[in-house]
């Protein structure tokens, strides 16, 4: 595509975008707008003054505001409303920051603290309220970003603006911020709408909203009745961000302090804004809210595209300046969102390997990310009441890093036509036991050990790659392999050898005979094949609660066999690293209550059970005596071959960083053990460093 054909494109983007048929995602549109951006400067030539890399406010997040109705005032802007520059990587981000800081740097401004503040970036409309002598007097959009649209008319709508300032004595001053429609307002406004003219998000319908037309310039009696209808009925609200002008009053130092100023005046600010004494701090509090499923992001009733980090102090943001489309000290940190709305079919409850009862939405099948998705969990029973996600509901799946969906909020719901909230079962709904809830937790279980449900999920789990590594024992065969009867215990999966015939029967009943033994062979072949499996994933094929495959491998290489480990006391649990007081006590309840499952497959795995000769290890040992802590994406080693890669050259895999760690290996896109290990001050080593350290001496 050239650069022309691209310039052409983003225009009628903007057209489509204009007409309320966005042809893409902002995050698609922004990607192409850098394009072009790289594309001109690399070119070295004259750039046109109508290219939208030239024109201010001409992504588009901002021209989504220009479409207002002919008749509609413009304004000038006093000092122009630009554009925030955006990024979607922790990489970008950093970069921002160091030139920000060099900028200061270079200008001798490094003896000022610098200071950050992250803010919600709203998803809304930009508005500038202009106050004369403490009183209301005109709302103008962006427009353009130095021409913007006369919208006083329709303030009215905005419930939080005051029209009088709470201070006595103000003068004239201008304060810029976002108008939104909170999603409850929005759920509330569609119950009246017809089904094939219900708004799609809270964005578009307030930008319909700020442009209605006033109604004072209407002549026909009957639609300035509509009008002033459709003025009552929608509901708008504002968070102040930022300063236009400001008149001869004392302004203060920052832009934190003004934040607080504006609130003392009336006007309300975004919540959660936080102020950081160093820009990698307001960083890392930003990676960590898109990181965490528990985020406060999750629960808004309002929507955001974004974070914002803005130097603090206005002195710093003078000596940064701007360029003709941007402000170099404020930037828009963006994750690319993998999601879609879709609706809630059903709601269902499936049983975990420990009894875990968690509530299932079926959904209506919607592609994200290139793969179909119809189910999420919706993780326990204070989850769905806390989200009071219902039968019908419109919902927004997120797929978290493009793998695991889960729903995140709501979507116009309809109070009126909303189904029966969901009723948390109180008996198994597979073995009928009553339910019991976790002591100072929030998970409801089953405690039927018998319940076949249960044990279908602990024999997946006992076939999977991490524990006995079963191949060809899929979720289908298991549930044929339990309802038959067949299998009901882990030592029954290894007598099926004496019941070939019977399995083949129970099994392929309507197939060819031949064909079916071949298949059976190879499921036999496969489950004597685990038997040589090591310690480490025995114990995790276990099941024990609280245990995972990384602790699994730690008891392993500290008691050498399952009978030591089954004797163990609380106090020689507790000396090994990372095994607190809740895992060990989870260890020794199993022990005590499952003497039938280990006599069961005892026969099987006498080797691993009973004391067993130290093997010598061929493999030189360069990590011998060192902890080792693994964050990020390898590029030559999956996560499960770099734990063992260690535990093979004498080091030890550890899944926390600690003091005691002796270097952490960091990957693709580390998390935040990368930030720990820095705050503690624990090496960190890249990958072909790793390699380098496994060479022989």
């Amino acid at each position: 595509m050239s650069v022309n054909e691209l310039r052409e494109q983003l225009r009628e983007y903007d057209k489509l975008y204009r007409a309320g048929k966005p042809a893409l995602s902002d995050t698609q549109y922004d990607k192409l707008f850098d394009e072009l951006k790289r594309i001109e400067a690399e070119s070295g030539g004259p750039v046109p003054a109508d290219s939208p890399t030239q024109t201010i406010g001409s992504n588009l997040l901002n021209k989504r505001e220009t479409a207002f109705p002919a008749s509609t005032k413009q304004v000038k802007h006093t000092v122009p409303m630009l554009s925030i520059e955006n990024v979607y990587s922790d990489g970008e981000l950093l970069e921002f920051g160091n030139k920000a800081e060099k900028r200061l740097t270079a200008s001798q401004a490094s003896g000022l603290n610098t200071q950050w503040v992250v803010e919600l970036k709203i998803d809304g409309v930009s508005l500038a309220l202009i106050y004369e002598n403490g009183k209301l007097k005109r709302g103008i959009t962006r427009g353009n970003g130095s021409i913007g649209e006369d919208v006083s008319h329709n303030l009215d709508m905005i419930v939080d603006i005051p029209k009088t300032l709470t201070a006595e004595l103000i003068p004239s001053l201008e304060i810029r911020g976002e108008v939104y429609m909170l999603n409850s307002d929005l759920g509330i406004l569609n119950e009246s709408q017809p089904a094939d003219k219900k708004y799609k998000n809270a964005r578009n319908i307030t930008t319909g909203t700020i442009s209605l037309k006033d109604p004072k310039e209407e002549t026909n009696p009957k639609k300035k009745q509509e009008i002033l209808a459709e003025h009552k009925r929608r509901k708008l609200h504002f968070f102040a961000h930022s300063t236009g002008m400001l008149a001869a009053e004392p302004v203060p130092a920052t832009h934190y302090d003004f934040l607080q100023h504006v609130k003392q005046l009336g006007i309300p600010v975004a919540p959660h804004t936080e102020k950081f004494d160093s820009f990698e701090k307001a960083a890392a509090y930003c990676k960590s809210l898109y990181e965490t499923d528990e985020s406060f992001l999750n629960e808004l009733d309002f929507e955001i595209d974004g974070l914002v980090l803005k130097v603090n102090g206005f002195k710093q943001q003078e000596i940064l300046g701007a360029t003709g489309h941007h402000p170099r000290w404020v930037i828009a940190y963006k994750v690319e969102k993998y999601e879609a709305e879709t609706t809630v079919k059903d709601i269902r409850v499936q049983i975990g390997k420990a009894g875990t009862i968690t509530p299932v939405a079926e959904l209506e099948p919607v592609e994200i990310a290139g793969t179909t998705v119809s189910r999420a969990s919706l993780h326990n029973a204070e989850e769905i009441e806390r989200k009071d996600i219902r039968i019908g509901d419109t919902v927004v799946v997120e797929k978290a890093g493009k793998i695991i969906p889960h729903i995140t909020r709501m979507v116009s719901p309809s109070r009126l036509q909303r189904g029966n909230k969901f009723e948390f079962p109180t008996h198994c709904p597979v073995c009928g036991s009553p339910l019991s809830k976790d002591t100072d937790g929030v998970y409801i279980r089953c405690n039927n050990s018998s319940c076949s449900a249960q044990f279908k999920e602990k024999l997946k789990y006992f076939a999977g790659r991490s524990a006995m590594d079963i191949e060809g024992l899929g979720d289908k065969l298991i549930d044929q392999l339990v309802d038959s009867g067949l299998v009901k215990t882990f030592g029954d999966l290894y007598r099926l050898k004496d019941r070939k015939e019977e399995l083949v029967k129970r099994l392929y009943k309507d197939a060819k005979k031949k064909k079916d033994t071949v298949a059976v062979d190879k499921l036999l072949v496969q489950i004597e094949k685990s038997k040589q499996r090591e310690l480490r994933f025995l114990v995790n094929a276990l099941c024990i609660r609280n245990v995972g495959s990384s602790t699994a491998r730690d008891l392993a290489a500290h008691f050498g066999t399952l009978n030591r480990l089954r004797n163990a006391s609380e106090a020689e649990l507790l000396q090994i690293e990372n095994i607190g007081e809740v895992v060990a006590k989870s260890i020794i309840e199993f022990f005590q209550n499952e003497k039938e499952l280990l006599d069961d497959i005892a026969e099987n795995f006498q080797t691993l059970i009973t004391a067993q000769p130290p093997v010598q290890s061929e493999v030189p040992q360069p990590l011998a005596g060192q902890t080792i802590v693994v964050t990020g994406t390898l590029e030559h080693f999956k996560r499960n071959e770099i734990e063992d890669i260690i535990t093979q050259h004498g080091g030890k895999a550890s899944s926390s960083v600690s003091a005691k760690t002796s270097f952490v290996l960091v990957g693709k896109d580390p998390g935040s053990k990368f930030d720990k290990a820095q705050k503690l001050g624990v090496k960190v080593v890249n990958e072909m460093e790793f390699m380098e350290m496994l060479k022989p001496v």
